[in-house]
């Protein structure tokens, strides 16, 4: 059941010791936690990956810690100068990989600009302040940047922070979401311990959306040779999993690779930022999509604004396309928000004590007339490109749940774009990325215009496979077919373990679970349905619209939501 607390309910005295609390947390300033993550094997492609021209880098060779400055990286040779930290750096420049690490708001600037990396001590003797570098990308033994833990963040504030003095003076309502819609979710063996990695399947919540998900697995080593993962259920839902197999693609070391989702695996050389990025309400919001940095567009931009009724929120970016380029690759990072998912728990209470049924119905329905639903509403992020007679539909990017963003790729074709002239003699396209109202968080956006290269794709069926009592499952993981690993209550587990594929020389590994499966809510809603609210949600845009409303009366009303601390 998708609860909730509102503690006005609840006693005055608990009312003012939480608001007390909260007054406290404003005043104080929030807490984070960060979690480092550590990259072994680096490559130049790596650290090119980093955006490490951008971020602060320190150089770490024993116990010393400098800044290298102006770095440049040329084939695998990386230069640059050495200087003292400041003070401003001092106290972020040992990292706890072993720990959920905790800065307040004013650090978090600081503490996702940094990137850490560590020189092996057998390939140079020592380095000091002033001296010019230049090192083999091999000299590195490891590299670790910052990333939000964000199941041990204090709180996720979804409304903007009220102050503390406002809220006693006010009678703030607090609301804590205690479960959310989720999927299933995958936890990967990182040394001796499971670390999460994101959400599959997200959005097929009836048996006739059952779909393939591709979820990248940044991190994942191999231990003695074989990987470990699981996938569990944390929340109140049954979940059906047809399959899980695990994709080995070996590519040259100078690219990325990521999977569309149709499957189609794509290299990623070079990409470029956009040359302009604005809003619904012309607000420039390149500053924001330009790094991978949590800083994110919300697609929420009010429909007074945007002038758009449906509440539907856009990002209109511009690429400059190099000569010859007859197709783009959309790479963005990106996840679905807290809110959507709250919101969307809001739309299911209103079939009330019929929602089962509903459910039912909806398992024997054609797929297609619950996607176009989905689609009516901007409900996934649809992706536009601009042409001669107008913006164009080329495809959406599906569902992936709130609990982590993940980078996603977009072939475009570019035969029917409307190219502009940039000022010096090039050409540039528009692609328009449109989301329902606060449905998305977008935290970078590029395209990469270079051509596929050959890559090797391993795809390994599980070795093994347990659910937390012993049970064997393989053969349910092993094969799209009509077998099932059916996991129905909270908490089930299963621990399944895959074989390393044989070493390419030249190449490197990235590894992404292939799996296909739906799930479905548990819930107990005890009134009848909203018959007329209902009605009103098939019309194209109302759930959009119904967000907007319900967010706008949060801010009426200075209501603050707060996520679950306990989600991964």
């Amino acid at each position: 059941m998708n609860r909730k607390i509102i503690y006005p309910i609840f006693s005055r005295h608990l009312i003012y010791c939480f608001m007390a609390v909260i007054s406290l947390h404003f005043l104080t300033g929030c807490s984070y936690y960060f979690k480092v993550e550590t990259k072994t094997r680096v490559t130049a492609e790596d650290i090119r990956w980093a955006d490490f021209d951008h971020k602060y880098m320190i150089l770490h060779h024993g116990a010393t810690a400098l800044n290298l400055s102006k770095p440049e990286i040329t084939d695998n040779m990386v230069s640059g100068n050495l200087s003292m930290l400041p003070n401003s750096r001092l106290q972020y420049k040992s990292t706890d990989p072993g720990r959920a690490n905790r800065y307040k708001k004013v650090d978090i600037d600081l503490i996702m600009d940094q990137v850490h990396v560590y020189l092996q001590d057998s390939i140079l003797s020592e380095i000091q302040n002033g001296d010019n570098i230049k090192f083999d990308v091999s000299a590195i033994g490891k590299m670790e940047t910052y990333q939000k833990a964000k199941g041990r963040t204090t709180a996720s504030w979804v409304i903007p922070a009220i102050g503390g003095t406002v809220l006693a003076a006010a009678g703030v309502v607090i609301i804590v979401a205690l479960t959310k819609s989720s999927c299933p979710l995958v936890y990967i063996k990182q040394d001796s311990s499971f670390t999460f990695s994101g959400e599959i399947f997200g959005g097929a919540i009836y048996s006739s959306l059952e779909r393939h998900d591709y979820l990248p697995l940044p991190g994942f080593e191999p231990t003695k040779n074989r990987y470990e993962l699981k996938i569990t259920n944390g929340l109140p839902e049954i979940q059906y999993i047809n399959l899980a197999e695990l994709w080995i693609v070996s590519h040259p070391q100078d690219v990325k690779v990521l999977p569309d989702r149709w499957g189609m695996v794509h290299t990623i050389r070079k990409p470029e930022l956009p040359d302009e990025a604005l809003s619904s309400a012309k607000s420039d919001i390149l500053p924001r999509i330009s790094m991978k940095d949590r800083t994110c567009f919300q697609f929420d931009e009010a429909p007074a604004l945007t002038g758009d009724t449906s509440a539907f929120n856009t990002a209109v970016l511009t690429f400059t396309v190099p000569a010859g380029a007859d197709t783009g690759k959309l790479v963005i990072s990106a996840g679905n928000s807290m809110w959507g998912d709250y919101v969307f728990g809001e739309l299911t209470k209103l079939f009330g004590n019929r929602y089962e049924e509903f459910i039912r119905w909806q398992g024997k329905r054609s797929p297609e007339k619950t996607l176009q639903w989905q689609k009516d509403q901007h409900y996934p992020l649809m992706v536009w490109l601009e042409t001669g007679t107008g913006w164009k539909f080329v495809d959406y990017f599906d569902l992936i749940g709130p609990l982590g963003a993940r980078d996603m790729v977009m072939p475009v074709g570019l035969s029917e774009a409307l190219f502009t002239k940039t000022p010096d003699n090039g050409r540039s396209v528009r692609i328009k990325l449109e989301s329902g109202f606060k449905f998305w968080d977008l935290d970078y956006a590029a395209m990469d215009f270079s051509g596929d290269t050959l890559i090797t794709v391993d795809r390994v069926q599980p070795a093994s496979a347990i659910n937390e009592t012993g049970q064997d499952v393989m053969q349910m993981l092993s094969k799209n077919d009509n077998r099932y690993y059916i996991q129905e209550k909270t908490g089930e587990e299963g621990l399944i373990i895959y074989k390393d594929s044989p070493e390419i020389p030249g190449m490197k590994k990235s590894l992404f679970l292939h799996t296909k499966g739906y799930y479905t809510h548990v819930r107990n809603y005890p009134n009848p349905p909203d018959k007329k609210q209902l009605q009103t949600m098939l019309v194209p845009g109302k759930f959009s619209r119904f967000s907007a409303d319900k967010y706008a009366e949060f801010m009426e009303k200075k209501m603050v939501f707060v996520s679950d601390p306990r989600l991964p």
